[in-house]
């Protein structure tokens, strides 16, 4: 969360810096769990929210899983596949390439399935 810039209208409101409503924001999501209720989630044009509806779930777990797929790829590509083409021996960089290329597809699987 802390990557992205903190909801405007949540800084303006409460008077607070983007890293204080990123940490209340953290913290309620957190206590929604501990409580029982809805998971709060994010999206464009409704900002947060506590849904009852799991379609709203999925809809935001599918952007957290494109987001960490693009991130992923990025990752692999420029800094990994350099690294093993360089030193093709090395077993770290033939471990991570592997790994995180298990990771890779199923992420991509999860950001294609129809529910």
């Amino acid at each position: 969360m802390s990557g992205r810039a903190a909801p405007e209208k949540l800084v303006k409101a409460t008077k607070r810096t983007p890293a204080q409503v990123w940490t209340g924001i953290r913290f309620l999501r957190k206590t929604a769990v501990k409580a029982g209720l809805p998971p709060v989630t994010f999206n464009r044009r409704d900002g947060f929210q506590l849904s009852e509806e799991p379609e709203v779930w999925i809809a935001y777990e599918r952007a957290i899983f494109e987001a960490e797929l693009h991130r992923i790829t990025n990752f692999i590509t420029g800094i990994v596949a350099p690294h093993a083409k360089r030193t093709p021996k090395d077993e770290w960089a033939r471990l991570v390439l592997d790994q995180f290329g298990g990771v890779k597809a199923t992420l991509e699987v999860l950001t294609r399935m129809e529910r």
